[in-house]
């Protein structure tokens, strides 16, 4: 699928319906150039970052939970 993206007057990138359907406002993005080749690569946050985020305030993860989560991120990023 070949579609036409437009660069606005305030230097924002209008892109297709169809496309544009694919994403959420909040998605943030990687962007690069080579050569006249623009690039963007969605980026998706760890979902190990959703287990510290409903960790409930009141109690404190412990040690092993931390230190479970940190090889976790890490085991991803390896991967």
């Amino acid at each position: 699928m070949i579609e036409m993206a437009e660069l606005t007057a305030q230097q924002t990138l209008k892109l297709p319906p169809d496309i544009a359907a694919r994403f959420q406002p909040s998605d943030r993005f990687v962007v690069w150039m080579e050569g006249d080749t623009l690039y963007l690569k969605r980026i998706t946050p760890p979902s190990v970052l959703d287990v510290v985020e409903q960790a409930s305030e009141g109690e404190p993860l412990s040690l092993d939970e931390i230190n479970d989560i940190v090889h976790q991120v890490r085991q991803r990023r390896a991967g």
